[in-house]
């Protein structure tokens, strides 16, 4: 019998980033991915049963899983490659917006979504890890949902159809590259189509070494959801079940063993806190689980995008101008309607055109060949990459031209109305001149003021008596303008004009 050789435990990595992944529901919540490690045995059958409520009654599901001895049943090793899988199936979902079979990957890109170094064994493990998937069996008694019929299946189902090496590749290095083809079962490949998934952190997953974390990493993403945030308890010897790992009866073991994976979670903030209490219903224990930050946070994002994919759908006709120019700008690189539509819808027609116009500059700057700008541009809007600041989008530049030309005419505007407002004192000065002196008295009080600074000032000295009378009216303009209590610039010019003034 061939000696089973898995994928060494992939390497942690510091917190950084979401990468969100999209997790089939099915596999996740029936348990195909055991948490045991099984490089010291091949286990070819196990069956999981419950009780669920449908519809008003209570039934049973279940679930039996089989493989050949040579191969042995998947675990955490193999949800470790399926995870790095699904997320190379999400890119190549870019250009179309849907995933068609054949997919087609390198080993190396494998590898190096696991974060682990190519060595010679690296390619026969991925391609043992694809003959197992291929091999494995589910025989669903009501537990497998068929989203495209909705309805739960009572049949036995494969996850791949196929899976073969495709290619291989001697590199200068002394290393080899390989290629492989994966074919996914109708229904897998609906139920990713259909979003009948659960979306997870790559990155947190990577920061797991424990298998039994790994497990229960994905299962706290429905218990959470379904809680909606709020503590969830499990029977501890269904959980194990659940996870194909061995259950033990005493507090103190339990602790030293699950208890180890829960740590691990704690520190990811997967949960804030755990705790561990005996059953009131019958006799074991149960295990209280309590949401931490970084889940929280990745539920919500999920919520407000299955939000927004929900919105109505727009056809075309009941657009703006605008967003058909987005549409067009999509359509140009290869984007069908449908995606272009979408994205239009959930982005908006100024991102979508801000993203387009960058990749359009990034190509045209590239020394090689881009391939998919299609994917490029989808890439960028799904997962919110920003703009450099540096780059000048088209309606970036218009919308520096209209704040200019704004702050332009609000400046002008200033002005007008700064000058009608010195005219309007001037008015309302003469005004009260007029108020307190006929012209003769008029005449009276400036020769008076012009003989009396004369007599002290040394400029009224050195000008002619025309020019004394003029300085003379001045003077008592002012004194009756700071005598009186006139509005303020601001006060008077309200209802003059449509612009904020400074």
């Amino acid at each position: 019998m061939a000696s089973r050789n898995d994928t060494p435990s992939l390497i942690p990595v510091q917190a950084v980033d979401a990468d969100l992944i999209r997790f089939e529901k099915n596999l996740l919540q029936i348990g195909f991915f055991g948490a045991n490690d099984t490089r010291n045995s091949h286990p070819t059958t196990r069956t999981i049963e419950h009780e669920v409520v449908r519809d008003g009654h209570k039934i049973k599901v279940s679930a039996v899983f089989r493989s050949s001895a040579e191969l042995g049943l998947p675990s955490t090793a193999d949800r470790d490659k399926f995870i790095a899988f699904l997320k190379i199936v999400q890119d190549t979902k870019w250009k179309s917006g849907k995933i068609t079979n054949p997919i087609r990957f390198s080993g190396y890109r494998m590898i190096k979504e696991l974060g682990l170094s190519r060595h010679g064994d690296i390619y026969d493990d991925i391609m043992r890890w694809g003959n197992r998937m291929t091999d494995s069996t589910i025989t669903s008694g009501q537990v497998v949902y068929l989203a495209s019929k909705k309805l739960y299946s009572n049949e036995t189902l494969h996850v791949f159809r196929s899976f073969k090496r495709t290619g291989f590749q001697s590199m200068k290095d002394g290393t080899r590259q390989e290629t492989f083809e994966v074919v996914l079962e109708d229904w897998l490949l609906e139920n990713l189509n259909q979003r009948y998934v659960v979306p997870e952190d790559f990155n947190a997953y990577k920061q797991l070494t424990r298998p039994t974390a790994k497990g229960i990493f994905g299962y706290l993403h429905l218990w959470f959801h379904a809680s909606q945030g709020r503590p969830v308890e499990r029977d501890y010897v269904e959980l194990c079940n659940m996870l194909n790992i061995q259950s033990y009866p005493h507090l103190s073991k339990i602790k030293s063993t699950m208890g180890l994976a829960l740590n691990e979670l704690t520190k990811i903030k997967y949960l804030s806190k755990w705790d561990i209490q005996p059953m009131v219903s019958k006799k074991g224990y149960k295990i209280i689980f309590f949401a931490g930050e970084e889940i929280m946070d990745i539920l919500k994002s999920s919520r407000e995008r299955k939000k927004a994919l929900e919105r109505p759908f727009v056809e075309p006709a009941s657009l703006t101008e605008a967003q058909l120019n987005a549409m067009r700008g999509l359509q140009a690189h290869g984007i069908g309607q449908e995606k272009a539509l979408q994205l239009v819808t959930l982005y908006g027609e100024d991102r979508v055109l801000d993203v387009v116009e960058h990749i359009e500059a990034q190509i045209s700057r590239s020394r090689t060949k881009i391939d998919n700008p299609a994917g490029l541009i989808i890439y960028h809007l799904e997962n919110d990459l920003p703009i450099p600041q540096s780059f000048m989008t088209t309606r970036k530049l218009q919308e520096i031209e209209r704040q200019k030309k704004a702050d332009q005419e609000q400046r002008d505007e200033f002005i007008r109305l700064d000058l009608e407002y010195r005219e309007w004192i001037d008015r309302a000065v003469s005004e009260e001149i007029d108020a307190r002196f006929s012209p003769e008295e008029l005449q009276g009080k400036i020769r008076t003021i012009a003989i009396q600074r004369t007599k002290t000032d040394p400029v009224f000295k050195r000008v002619n008596g025309a020019q004394r009378e003029a300085m003379a009216l001045q003077l008592l303009r002012k004194e009756v303008r700071e005598a009186t209590e006139f509005p303020t610039f601001d006060e008077w010019s309200v209802g003059r004009t449509q612009f904020k003034l400074f």
